[in-house]
């Protein structure tokens, strides 16, 4: 019913019957500005976003590698900066990091791989239990896994009764430990990329393989060319991720003298007096390193994507049902696999954090030292991982729009997943130190960047969710009188709930254990979780370290299990109100 003297249409406001005339139009010109406003908001919110993450600081740092006088207002360019990289250790570092992340690499993917088709392919009933464990030493930070090793060959680690085996394990120390550090660490990466093409296998081809009898060989390489863009992928993102590792190269690589391309950047950067220009060109380099990979994965997506199988009359091809050896083989070899990625590392710091006397009071003192900064650390988390989750919805609904503004985000996405860490703290800590940015040594700048690291992940994981929202959606809240904002808060939001929650989380996480911009960016005083336990490692403080990397992963866990369940309590509440 309408007020008497009124007229009522959908999705308007009520507009007097003897109104003017040109009062109408007035009203339809205001609601069409105020709609192309707020669908200007969330483009101009990510360009300001992009512009402060990224494009002010990196624009300045790396542009001095071949402008060296760029702040100066000096636009004379010169290769004085490569070459001074090169010479003082760069040639070296770059070198090591080549060679150890290919290392990495060619084990990881038969590993991840082996590991997806035992997951995918195979009837085994404990199957569940290896992409559990994928997950696990997915979210586990690079530094716990390489740590690992440095305590198992501590003089009083677990090994310290049997000087053999103490021999061989302060062997790994080197290069060795830094291959299988970051093969481990890159092995879920390969898993992933292999398990949805698994998945999405169609038994077509091989069954019309056996009709023409092709033997056993002839089928394996025809299943393998069919997984050649998904190995390509997977050994391209296993090598971009080791070749971009901080973690193990700050702990492992440093405490063997081994050098990398990450800390080689870390150390010029740190170093007095900072040679900016110099720091670049080594950042430089280090991106040409990862390049050729990202292009690699890039092709092999799109060879993915026009060589589709799946159709209309897609039916999966069958798991196998393995013999009781062979099955027995295959257990063995993951509980091997598991006990060397994350047994060791969880054995290595119990054996310590437990051992020797007096540990009770021994962990009370690092209760102490690990609260203050598990507590910063989360409170950082949540305030970078909610911007970085309000700017990745925006950029989600960009992607998902597939505009020009769409390829713009992809692009740009695409750009900084590729950037190391290291490189976009190191423009921090020069560009944001300048007299226009004075906000070097604050919080809001170590924020900034945790928000720049978490950002594109999150976007990706809102990608799907976001593009699964129908049109029709936005249209029916117009039509029954809802505002944009209540359309939102009633309609879109709660049906992307899980999605949220589950992007926040993972960017809480990655932030908490992030260690490049942490090192280089926080305020005095206020020691991040993860240079809390690399002080602890750097001053040969084993009982410490092994006893605040305990603390400190129990009380992550602690935060995820109750941060899921908040979410998934907050979500029934909105689905029953909506």
């Amino acid at each position: 019913m309408s007020a008497p003297g009124t007229e009522s249409r959908p999705g308007r406001r009520l507009i007097p019957r003897d109104a003017p005339a040109g009062a109408s139009a007035r009203a339809a010109r205001l609601r069409t500005v105020r709609h192309h406003a707020g669908r200007a908001l969330g483009p101009a919110l990510l360009a300001l976003a992009a512009l402060a993450l990224w494009g002010w600081p990196l624009g300045g740092f790396l542009g001095q590698a071949l402008l060296p006088g760029l702040l100066r207002g000096a636009l004379h360019p010169s290769l004085k900066a490569f070459a001074q990289a090169w010479a003082d250790g760069g040639a070296g570092a770059l070198r090591n990091s080549w060679l150890i992340s290919l290392l990495a690499s060619l084990i990881a993917l038969p590993l991840g791989a082996w590991l997806a088709w035992l997951r995918e392919r195979s009837l085994l009933p404990w199957r569940g239990w290896i992409e559990a464990g994928v997950w696990l030493l997915l979210v586990l930070p690079g530094y716990f896994v390489a740590s690992g090793w440095m305590l198992l060959a501590a003089p009083i680690g677990p090994l310290a009764h049997w000087p053999w085996l103490l021999n061989s394990a302060q062997a790994l120390l080197g290069a060795p430990g830094i291959v299988l550090s970051l093969a481990f660490k890159a092995l879920p990466y390969t898993f992933l990329a292999l398990q949805l093409s698994l998945r999405a296998t169609s038994a077509a081809p091989q069954e019309a393989a056996r009709v023409l009898g092709l033997g056993r060989a002839q089928r394996l390489r025809l299943a393998v060319h069919a997984l050649l863009p998904a190995l390509a992928a997977g050994f391209a993102a296993a090598f971009a991720e080791s070749a971009s590792d901080f973690a193990v190269a700050a702990t492992l690589g440093a405490g063997s003298g081994t050098m990398m391309a990450t800390y080689a950047i870390q150390q010029s950067v740190a170093a007095m007096p900072v040679n900016f220009p110099a720091a670049a060109a080594a950042s430089w380099m280090l991106l040409g390193l990862v390049a050729p990979a990202l292009l690699l994965q890039s092709a092999a997506r799109r060879r993915a994507a026009s060589a589709r199988s799946v159709g209309a009359r897609h039916r999966p091809a069958p798991p196998v049902a393995l013999a009781t050896a062979q099955a027995r083989a295959h257990a063995g070899g993951v509980a091997v696999l598991g006990l060397l990625a994350l047994g060791v590392p969880l054995l290595s710091a119990a054996s310590l954090a437990f051992g020797g006397t007096g540990h009770g009071v021994g962990f009370a003192r690092a209760a102490a030292q690990v609260l203050p900064a598990f507590g910063y650390s989360l409170r950082m988390a949540m305030l970078a991982a909610s911007a970085a989750t309000a700017l990745a919805w925006p950029a989600a609904r960009a992607l998902a729009a597939g505009s020009r503004i769409g390829r713009a985000v992809d692009l740009g996405l695409t750009a900084a997943m590729a950037l190391p860490g290291i490189v976009l703290a190191a423009a921090y800590v020069q560009m944001y130190n300048l007299s226009v940015t004075p906000w070097y040594g604050g919080s809001a700048l170590l924020a900034m960047a945790y928000v720049a690291l978490a950002l594109p992940a999150a976007t990706r994981l809102l990608q799907g969710p976001v593009a699964q929202l129908h049109g029709s959606l936005g249209e029916a809240a117009r039509v029954h009188g809802l505002s944009r904002l209540q359309a939102l808060a009633r309609v879109e939001w709660p049906l992307l709930a899980p999605a949220l929650g589950a992007a926040w989380l993972m960017a809480a996480l990655h932030v908490a254990f992030e260690l490049p911009a942490s090192q280089l960016l926080y305020p005095a005083g206020h020691a991040p979780l993860a240079v809390a336990l690399l002080n602890a490692a750097s001053g040969f403080q084993l009982r410490l370290q092994a006893r605040l990397q305990l603390l400190g992963i129990a009380l992550l866990l602690g935060f995820a299990a109750l941060a899921r369940w908040a979410f998934a309590h907050a979500a029934r509440r909105m689905g029953a109100r909506t």
